[in-house]
C-alpha cells in the first residue's frame, strides 16, 4: 500500500461548519492555479490527503469504538465506570466527564463530536471534484474515477455524521463560505444518493469505478458504493417510516445489480481465513481504512476495540471491556454448533484450574486480534479496520428482504452467513426479524455496527433485544428516540461564527 502522502496542502474547512477559523495563514500551502495545473502526481497526492483525512477523522480517536461499539453496550469490566454515562446513553454527562472545557480534542468524546475531522473529508472531496479537470495529463476516465472516489468519501462522510448528529450542514461547493443551518437529516442523505447514482448510471458497465480497484479495499469501489448506498437507505427507512417499503426495495434493487453479493466479485471468506479478512484487502472486504505498521501507519490503538476486549496479549489478567456473560451466552447459546465461538473467543464456556481451586477466567475476545510488534510494543490489532464488509451487507439484503415480505429469500440469506459459521440454519418457524437482527450482533460484534443497529431497527426501545437477563444494556423509551436521544450533542465551537446553527436540544 501507498504510504500516505502528506503534502502540505491544508484542506480547508470553514468556521460556518466546523466551528474554527479558516486556514489562510499560509498561501503557499492553499490550493491554487499552479497546483491545480500541474501533474497527474498532483491529483494522486491530493486524493490521498482525502483519505487521510478520513484516517484521522476515524481512527485517530476512538470514533467505530464510542459512537458504534460501546454506547448502550451490555460492556463491564474495570474501566467502565470511566464510560458508564455512555453505556447508559447520559450523553450530557459523558460530555461532561470527557469534555468539561469543550475543547473538542479528547479521543473518546471531543475528537468524535467536533466535526471539522470529518468536514475536512467534505471539503477536501468539494475541492478535487472542482478543480480535478485542471491537471494535465489525465484521461477522461481517471477524471471520473477521482471525481467517484470524491463522491463516495463525501458521502460516507455525511452517512457518518447524520447518524451521530442527526440534521447536518450540506453544501457541495468548493470554497464555501457562507453561513448554513443544518439540513434536514433525510435530505442530506437522499442527496447522497443521488450523487451515487449518478456515477453509477454514467458507468453502466463498471469501467471507471471497478468491482475492484487493484488498489486494495481501502480505495473506494463499486461494492463500496453499493453497500453504503444499502446502509444509507436502512436508514431513511427509519427516519422516514411512512415510506419505509420505498427504501428496502431500493435495498433490494441495489443488492441485486449484476448479482455482486452473490460471490461474482466478493466472497465469503471460510472461517478459518477470517483472521485474513480483518487483516485487510481479502476478497470479502467492500472499504476499509488501512493500517501498516512497517510504513508507521499506526491507528490509535488505545481506542480500539480488539485493544479492549483482549488481555493475555497485553500480559493483563482481564480485558478493559467485558461483555456481559448473559449477553454472550444469549449469542452463542452453549448447545448450539456455531465456529465463531472457537476462532473469535476464548475461555467462552471453558472453566480452568488455578492453585487446586476452580475459576473462571474472564472473556477474551479475540476476533480481531492480529497482534504485531511495533517500536518494542504489541499491537493487537495490526490490521485494517474494516468498513464494510460483505457479511454486512449480505444481512442488511436479508433484513430488507423480509420486511418486503420475501420470508424465503430472506431465510436463504441470512443462512449463507449462518452456513459459513457452521451453525443450523434458521427456518420458516423462526421469527425471522429477530434472528436476522441477532445474527448482525452475532456476525458484526466489534465492527462499530452494535449502537447504529439498536437504533435504527428501534429494537433500542425494546427490552427484550435491549437488556440482558442481568441487566446489562441500556432501553431507551420510544418518545425519547422520537426527540433525539440517539444523537450526539453538537459541539459548541459548531456555533461560532454562525447564527444559523443550532444545537441538539435534547442534550441540553
Amino acid at each position: 500500500m501507498l504510504k500516505y502522502i502528506s503534502i502540505g496542502l491544508l484542506l480547508i474547512f470553514t468556521s460556518t461548519f466546523c466551528g474554527c477559523k479558516l486556514d489562510t495563514d499560509d498561501e503557499d500551502k492553499m490550493p491554487g492555479d499552479k497546483f491545480w495545473s500541474g501533474s497527474p502526481a498532483n491529483a494522486e497526492a491530493f486524493m490521498l490527503s482525502i483519505y487521510q483525512s478520513l484516517r484521522t477523522a476515524t481512527t485517530s480517536c476512538g470514533f467505530f469504538l464510542y459512537s458504534g461499539d460501546v454506547r448502550c453496550a451490555p460492556i463491564t469490566g474495570q474501566s467502565t465506570k470511566n464510560y458508564l454515562y455512555l453505556i447508559q446513553n447520559n450523553m450530557k454527562d459523558y460530555k461532561g466527564v470527557k469534555d468539561s472545557k469543550e475543547e473538542g480534542s479528547s479521543k473518546d468524546c471531543g475528537a468524535i463530536y467536533n466535526w471539522k475531522n470529518m468536514y475536512r473529508v467534505v471539503q477536501g472531496a468539494n475541492i478535487m471534484m472542482e478543480e480535478i479537470t485542471n491537471i494535465q495529463g489525465l484521461l477522461g476516465e481517471e477524471v471520473e474515477l477521482y471525481r467517484a472516489e470524491c463522491c463516495f468519501l463525501r458521502s460516507l462522510a455525511y452517512f457518518f455524521m447524520v447518524r451521530m448528529f442527526g440534521d447536518v450542514p450540506y453544501y457541495t461547493e468548493a470554497y464555501f463560505a457562507n453561513p448554513l443551518p443544518r439540513t434536514d437529516k433525510s435530505v442530506v442523505l437522499k442527496n447522497c444518493l443521488v450523487d451515487l447514482q449518478t456515477f453509477l448510471d454514467n458507468d453502466p458497465e463498471g469501467k471507471i469505478l471497478r468491482w475492484r480497484n487493484g488498489n486494495g479495499s481501502w480505495r473506494a469501489n463499486r461494492g463500496s458504493v453499493l453497500a453504503l448506498m444499502m446502509h444509507i437507505n436502512m436508514w431513511l427507512a427509519f427516519f422516514d417510516a411512512d415510506n419505509a417499503h420505498t427504501y428496502y426495495s431500493e435495498v433490494k434493487r441495489l443488492a441485486e445489480i449484476d448479482s455482486w453479493i452473490d460471490g461474482t466479485y466478493y466472497s465469503l471468506q471460510p472461517m478459518e481465513q477470517m483472521s485474513n479478512v480483518f487483516r485487510g484487502d481479502s476478497n470479502e472486504g467492500l472499504f476499509e481504512i488501512a493500517q501498516n505498521i512497517t510504513m508507521g501507519e499506526i491507528f490509535n490503538t488505545d481506542n480500539m476495540w480488539c485493544t479492549k476486549v483482549v488481555y493475555e496479549v497485553r500480559n493483563q489478567t482481564k480485558p478493559e471491556f467485558a461483555y456481559s456473560e448473559a449477553f454472550l451466552t444469549q449469542l452463542y447459546p452453549k448447545e448450539t454448533k456455531d465456529l465463531r465461538k472457537e476462532y473469535w473467543f476464548n475461555y467462552l464456556y471453558r472453566e480452568e484450574e488455578t492453585g487446586g481451586s476452580s475459576s473462571i477466567r474472564p472473556i477474551e475476545i479475540i476476533k480481531l486480534l492480529n497482534a504485531d510488534e511495533y517500536k518494542s510494543s504489541t499491537i493487537p490489532n495490526a490490521g485494517n479496520y474494516i468498513v464494510f464488509r460483505l457479511a454486512d451487507v449480505i444481512l442488511l439484503y436479508a433484513e430488507a428482504l423480509n420486511n418486503l415480505g420475501e420470508v424465503e429469500k430472506a431465510l436463504q440469506e441470512v443462512n449463507r452467513i449462518r452456513q459459513r459459521a457452521g451453525a443450523p440454519d434458521f427456518t420458516m418457524e423462526d421469527d425471522l426479524d429477530a434472528s436476522i437482527y441477532w445474527e448482525r450482533v452475532r456476525e458484526l460484534l466489534g465492527e462499530g455496527q452494535y449502537f447504529y443497529d439498536l437504533v435504527r431497527t428501534m429494537k433500542i426501545a425494546d427490552a427484550s433485544f435491549a437488556v440482558f437477563s442481568d441487566d446489562s444494556g441500556h432501553r431507551e423509551t420510544m418518545a425519547n428516540l422520537r426527540q433525539g436521544s440517539w444523537t450526539w450533542p453538537i459541539y459548541k465551537g459548531a456555533l461560532d461564527n454562525n447564527p444559523y446553527m443550532s444545537k441538539n436540544i435534547y442534550w441540553e
